[in-house]
């Protein structure tokens, strides 16, 4: 069965589906559009929710939620027709703190709309990721891992930072720099690095963030997860080259920089085959490292593709790609 659950200023306001083991059937409707990526990447935006049926209470003070924590998860609970998979793959869509919440009232309709964006509350003093100089001192021969935790410290003095970097990413020359924000450090960090591995299975510098710590990160996590056929909602589909983007039923179990295995095709590729269907088919097969998630649901839609989790994956196992 779906599932989601929302808390709110550390649980003093929850919204879910599930509790006590079972799940309630008069749960409220949710609508989730929920991007998790890297900070360079196009698709690092804010997090929307939207929960139907609220009290009139909660839409006149509405912008009291302004600036309160939020977490939210999903997936789905046992149930068909996921049981055997739904207790491992539910759990911590996103969480960071609410930047903006409005209410709507129309005819019988009432509904609270949350803007989620990354971090620690400005009302906690935490420091909000907004737009502010970051001052990179990189020297050459120096590796990256000190020149952008230094940066990213300084910059962010309230965040904690953790940094794992390939040894081999070192400057060329010096490069220093001032950048408006973490999204132009991201960018210019990505490109970069990218130039100097110059592999096409190498993901570049990667810069995202999990609450109050900001991980910097090019290398993929250790342990390699399964897909299930079963797990893919429709067919995985090359976007660019060495990259797929694949649909599975909505689960947290998989996030930034881990590598998945894909399902083997049914489909065997011979000499006699001519089709470039089958030649692509057969090479969405190997090990894949995700490079960004975007979950989106509506609650109560009664289709498969309203309550999933689409990623992007680079191919480790470039060979047979094109």
């Amino acid at each position: 069965m779906r599932y989601y659950r929302i808390e709110i200023d550390g649980g003093k306001t929850v919204f879910t589906s599930y509790l006590n083991g079972q799940n309630i059937r008069g749960a409220l409707q949710v609508e989730l559009d929920i991007p998790i990526a890297a900070f360079h990447s196009p698709g690092n935006a804010g997090a929307f929710v939207k929960v139907w049926g609220i009290p009139l209470s909660m839409i006149s003070q509405a912008k009291d939620l302004n600036f309160k924590t939020i977490k939210v998860y999903g997936g789905f609970k046992p149930g068909l027709p996921l049981a055997s998979l739904a207790a491992k793959q539910a759990g911590l869509l996103v969480q960071g703190y609410i930047s903006q919440s409005f209410g709507n009232w129309q005819g019988t309709d009432m509904s609270l709309d949350l803007i989620i964006s990354p971090g620690v509350p400005p009302a906690e003093g935490g420091p909000a990721i907004q737009p502010k100089n970051i001052s990179l001192n990189w020297k050459k021969g120096q590796n990256a891992s000190d020149a952008i935790k230094a940066a990213l410290t300084t910059g962010y003095p309230g965040m904690t930072v953790k940094v794992n970097l390939n040894g081999n990413l070192v400057a060329p020359e010096d490069s220093p720099g001032i950048y408006g924000g973490v999204k132009a450090f991201a960018e210019y960090l990505f490109g970069a690095s990218k130039s100097i591995i110059n592999r096409p299975d190498y993901q570049g510098v990667q810069i995202s963030m999990d609450g109050n710590t900001i991980n910097v990160t090019d290398q993929p996590n250790t342990k390699v997860k399964d897909i299930a056929f079963v797990d893919l909602i429709g067919q995985p589909t090359w976007i660019e080259p060495f990259t797929i983007a694949f649909k599975c039923a909505m689960r947290a179990d998989i996030t930034l920089s881990d590598p998945v295995r894909m399902p083997k095709t049914l489909i065997k590729n011979t000499a006699q085959a001519q089709s470039s269907l089958i030649n692509q088919s057969a090479a969405q097969q190997g090990t894949f490292l995700i490079t960004s998630v975007h979950h989106y649901g509506n609650f109560r839609q009664h289709d498969a593709y309203s309550w999933v989790t689409e990623f992007n994956a680079i191919a480790t196992n470039v060979q047979g790609t094109t």
